[in-house]
């Protein structure tokens, strides 16, 4: 069975050519992640935000999920075809004539827009029903409703809080990066978060700041302590690569954009990741 892979990332394109052998890291109805044990991308369904590693094919869900593979599959990387290798047969996946997008974030906002996107942030988070890391951003939120992660969360996030307020930013960032591998699921809450606080970093202009050396340095000596796909995303966060979705906010969307965009991201995922660049937008200044 031959597929085309319609939309990809330059980041996982330079990542193919180095690929030759892997296996499925794991299926899920909307995606099928593959590794070569160091490196994962993402084969999506139709209409899934792009990340850096995803390579977005023209099936639906549905038939996503007819596809006879489990994890553990071979997988065999050639010029511009990917071939899984499932139970019955071979399923290709070419990508030659895939529309390639550039996600790397550069440039930070002016000071008037960062203002504007923080205000559309707090507004979009305000009608989320997605809960995770949103309930710590909500006006007055009560304790009581919070889980046993989310009041750790709240601890660390307020915590680092005061060692801004001090210019301590070694401590600062020690403290934020204790939200590394805390939560459920496949990416973490708390590594969604520092996502987003890597991509507020980029956006107020705070790539050279004190807090960002040591908050990146933190990350990268402890990526092994979650979970692999979340490590992926992280190492792609460290490289101020994003997805669309976040690409999209330096064009300043209307809260309900916003919303919409991030909603489509996970369970919370998206939402967790907005929670942490409206954090980073709050609290870190150029």
């Amino acid at each position: 069975m031959n597929y085309q892979i319609k939309q990809l990332s330059i980041y996982a394109e330079q990542i193919l050519p180095h690929l030759v052998a892997g296996t499925i890291h794991s299926v899920y109805r909307r995606t099928v992640n593959l590794t070569d044990g160091k490196q994962i991308l993402s084969l999506q369904t139709d209409g899934s935000p792009l990340s850096p590693v995803s390579l977005i094919c023209g099936l639906s869900a549905d038939s996503m999920n007819t596809l006879n593979i489990k994890a553990g599959d071979k997988v065999l990387f050639d010029r511009e075809t990917i071939t899984l290798q499932g139970r019955s047969r071979l399923y290709r996946f070419t990508y030659t004539d895939a529309v390639r997008l550039d996600l790397k974030i550069t440039r930070p906002l002016t000071a008037q827009t960062r203002s504007a996107l923080a205000s559309n942030i707090r507004t979009a988070l305000s009608v989320t029903e997605t809960n995770g890391f949103s309930l710590l951003f909500r006006e007055n939120p009560s304790t009581d409703d919070l889980s046993l992660i989310l009041s750790a969360a709240r601890n660390f996030i307020l915590h680092c809080n005061e060692f801004l307020l001090t210019k301590d930013f070694q401590k600062a960032a020690a403290e934020l990066s204790r939200l590394l591998g805390l939560g459920i699921g496949l990416t973490p809450s708390g590594d969604d978060f520092l996502c987003g606080v890597l991509a507020g970093l980029v956006f107020t202009g705070s790539s050279e700041h004190p807090f960002t050396h040591f908050l990146k340095k933190e990350i990268t000596g402890r990526l092994s302590d979650t979970i692999d796909i979340s490590a992926a995303f992280l190492s792609c966060a460290l490289e101020d690569q994003y997805s669309l979705p976040v690409n999209n906010l330096c064009r300043l969307p209307a809260p309900g954009a916003i919303l919409t965009d991030f909603e489509a991201i996970g369970h919370s995922s998206g939402i967790d990741t907005l929670c942490g660049i409206l954090w980073c937008l709050e609290h870190i200044a150029d």
